[in-house]
């Protein structure tokens, strides 16, 4: 589904070149749940944001059902994103004055679908991620949990073939993280949806069906040794 090719990013920074990350390929079968892994600084973010649509590398390909992602204009690129791909965000990105109901049905407001379906979508979103409940509520009213579970319901509802979540629990403890991740592994398993999340807690990996590691924005085969 999605395959990466000697993917470089080298940010400017004034007179200095900074190299992000450097020469990666792997490839992410449908259906799959991948853990992005690394210490800080390592190229997770980034390399998430280049698969994602969000961000484009200096050189090679990122291919996704087939298209070359990189060379498409950025209206297609746009439109893509909308249609095809979610998001959940460390920061939860919810717009304080909606509802939990009207921030997970804005992306299909905005697609131009009938006011009926997408309301009754989100709905059943916030239902399946344990939120029927919080309809009414708003971001201040919800826990940090809550206010990402509202996220993934979000990242949803414009049915995706593939989400991308950079760093989801590092804003949360740990009960309220693993609620998170807990519900992630359900939708993966229950909804056949392709999962990438970027983590650096190796106690998320357990979460994954395979890990991508990598050290100073190259792929590893290993996760670096903690120290």
């Amino acid at each position: 589904m999605i395959r990466v090719e000697n993917v470089s990013k080298i940010y400017t920074l004034g007179t200095v070149k900074v190299t992000a990350l450097r020469d990666v390929s792997f490839a992410v079968d449908d259906g799959e749940m991948v853990c992005i892994s690394g210490r800080s600084g390592s190229g997770k973010s980034t390399l998430l944001r280049q698969l994602s649509l969000i961000d484009k590398p200096t050189a090679g390909r990122v291919i996704f059902d087939g298209l070359d992602v990189v060379s498409l204009s950025e209206s297609r690129r746009s439109a893509l994103r909308l249609d095809r791909l979610g998001y959940v965000f460390q920061e939860y990105a919810l717009i304080p004055e909606l509802t939990a109901e009207e921030n997970v049905f804005l992306p299909a407001m905005m697609r131009g679908g009938r006011s009926r379906d997408y309301h009754a979508r989100a709905r059943s979103l916030l239902e399946l991620v344990g939120l029927d409940a919080r309809v009414a509520h708003r971001p201040k009213e919800l826990s940090g949990g809550e206010q990402q579970r509202v996220a993934i319901a979000r990242a949803l509802v414009n049915e995706p073939s593939a989400i991308y979540a950079d760093e989801p629990t590092a804003n949360l403890d740990s009960f309220s993280g693993q609620e998170v991740m807990q519900t992630l592994t359900r939708l993966n398993a229950e909804l056949g949806v392709t999962i990438l999340f970027v983590s650096h807690d190796p106690d998320d990996g357990q979460y994954a069906s395979r890990m991508i590691h990598l050290r100073d924005g190259e792929l590893v085969d290993e996760p670096e040794p903690a120290g």
